[in-house]
């Protein structure tokens, strides 16, 4: 996300630098499913999703997992998110997340133009399979939403998902298919926006990580970091799970945390799936690289709890097997795992923070962050530069907290 900015409010003529606690790119980027999937871009609370969440929260093989907190914010941050469930709330969400999503995906298609081949977009469809024929129905009013939304899909039979799709083994009863969905390998795509940004003259200071920051008002700041002192005189905000410290020392609330997600690294598969597929009851995401085949899964609310449980990622693992020919015992080249920031209401902050002054905030994505990167970047760039914003900035106003 910070890269994305930078790039546009360089393109714009500011004279900017990017402190990155970590190294660019290696954050919630590294791992991710790397989907750029405007079909599945729409807020966290889901009121579909919350008859089954008291059930999740007990079970430790489950999609979802709330950690339980006597924390007061986090129980504040709890009651928010199932106020947010709300279906209207919900709708007026997934529009919104839809739009960004869309434009963004087609910015990624014109950084792949820029620089062929250079993180593996391919624009070949996402294929969500369905193993029971009730949430195959269900799921209808769903695609129809985000289909008066632009979306365009397609329903195939079980006969169909085999014959288009070979990598599918397993049971299935169909799928629906969205033809203009996209994926990439995201920490190759992070990299190739940074080059971007460099070009376009962003300096990037690595291993610099934040710990106090002096001044408030419209006035410059002055950060203290683990690099030594920096004076801004505006600051974007763009730290995804590290958010509410972030706040905290500016006396901004930013009621972001973090949301664990595992992904797993594998062999290419025989057959290798050739695009996108999301294996809807097992809530396992499947993307297909050139050498290789990610799978990634599972939702924890957890603050920033780093930690791996084994038993969750196996979980995964055995999602995939279910369904794909992986073998019986697929080797896993790697096991990664990334915080994703969340907002009670699931939806981003974008655009200048509460309290007025120069702190601009371009965060709190949740599972949307790699998809709607390039559509943010703009859009906050539009915002600080006074342009006309090609969206509609509403639904993701940064000073609503």
């Amino acid at each position: 996300m910070g890269v994305a900015c930078a790039r546009e409010l360089a393109l714009r003529g500011a004279a900017v630098t990017v402190l990155e606690r970590d190294r660019i790119g290696r954050g919630c980027s590294y791992g991710n499913a790397g989907w750029l999937t405007p079909s599945l871009a729409s807020p966290l609370p889901n009121p579909a999703m919350l008859p089954k969440a008291m059930q999740w929260m007990f079970n430790p093989e489950s999609p979802l997992y709330i950690q339980p907190r006597l924390d007061p914010s986090y129980l504040r941050w709890l009651a928010g998110f199932l106020l947010s469930t709300r279906k209207a709330k919900y709708e007026r969400g997934t529009e919104a997340l839809v739009e960004l999503c869309r434009a963004s995906v087609d910015l990624w298609e014109e950084v792949a133009k820029r620089a062929p081949g250079s993180f593996g977009f391919e624009r070949h469809g996402l294929l969500a399979v369905y193993e029971k024929a009730e949430s195959f129905e269900a799921a209808r009013s769903s695609v129809d939403f985000v289909a008066r939304r632009g979306i365009r899909w397609e329903r195939w039979t079980a006969d169909e998902v085999r014959e288009r799709e070979p990598a599918i083994v397993g049971k299935q009863v169909g799928g629906y298919f969205y033809p203009d969905d996209a994926h990439c390998e995201p920490y190759r795509a992070v990299t190739t926006l940074a080059a971007e940004a460099r070009a376009a003259g962003v300096t990037f200071v690595e291993g610099a990580e934040v710990f106090g920051i002096s001044g408030s008002g419209a006035g410059p700041r002055m950060l203290k970091t683990t690099r030594g002192d920096v004076k801004v005189d505006r600051l974007v905000v763009a730290t995804g799970p590290w958010s509410e410290q972030l706040g905290t020392m500016l006396g901004v609330r930013l009621p972001v945390l973090g949301a664990k997600g595992y992904s797993l690294l594998l062999p290419r598969a025989n057959p290798h799936p050739t695009r996108s597929i999301y294996l809807i009851e097992r809530k396992v995401a499947v993307n297909p690289h050139a050498d290789a085949l990610r799978i990634a899964g599972t939702l924890e609310i957890v603050r920033n709890d780093f930690s791996i449980n084994a038993r969750r990622v196996d979980v995964i693992l055995r999602g995939a097997k279910a369904m794909l020919n992986l073998g019986d015992s697929p080797v896993v080249r790697e096991t990664w795992r990334g915080l994703r920031p969340c907002t009670p209401d699931g939806m981003p902050l974008i655009g200048r923070a509460r309290g007025g002054g120069e702190v601009w905030l371009a965060t709190g994505h949740q599972m949307t962050g790699l998809k709607t990167a390039t559509g943010t970047g703009l859009l906050l760039a539009q915002l600080m530069s006074g342009e006309t914003p090609r969206f509609d900035p509403e639904p993701f106003r940064a000073d609503r907290y």
